[in-house]
């Protein structure tokens, strides 16, 4: 067993001496072949690092929404008046002896100014000044999320006959 494995051994040295002296031999002859060279290193020269993609700016972020389109429910909005006049009686509704209350449905926009009224309750003879009233009043702005937003609500007149 062991003059097997020599002979398998000195086999494969000769084999191994073989293909080397056989690959030294074929580059030595070949006339444009590359040369064997004795140094352990070469150092290539560095190339420049390619060019950086050019970034572009990011868009910029979207603009806060605006709560201007859809108005914001307020409910009863007597208590957010900074100002609200009283409105005339009118003549008629005194000469009727018309009286009671009167509810207007207001818009109010973000600066505080009434910008729609309609009265939506009350004597036929008294809503229409208590619209004009109405659009006279100033309210508090309304802050959401802290912007300032529309609100819609009802305002309430009270009319007492003099």
């Amino acid at each position: 067993m062991q003059s097997l494995l020599l002979r398998i051994a000195v086999a494969l040295f000769a084999f191994g001496v073989g293909v080397s002296a056989t690959m030294v031999w074929i580059a030595y002859r070949t006339p444009n072949a590359k040369r064997f060279k004795t140094t352990s290193c070469q150092m290539r020269p560095l190339l420049p690092p390619p060019p950086l993609p050019t970034v572009e700016e990011p868009p910029p972020p979207p603009a806060p929404p605006s709560f201007s389109r859809a108005p914001i429910s307020g409910g009863l909005l007597n208590h957010k008046t900074l100002s609200k006049p009283a409105p005339a009686y009118p003549s008629a509704a005194v000469a009727a002896n018309a009286s009671g209350p009167v509810h207007v449905r207001v818009l109010v926009d973000e600066s505080g100014r009434v910008i729609s009224a309609d009265a939506v309750s009350g004597d036929r003879l008294l809503r229409e000044a208590a619209v004009d009233a109405a659009y006279k009043a100033r309210f508090a702005p309304t802050m959401f999320e802290g912007l300032a937003v529309r609100v819609s609500g009802i305002i309430s007149y009270n009319f007492v006959l003099p």
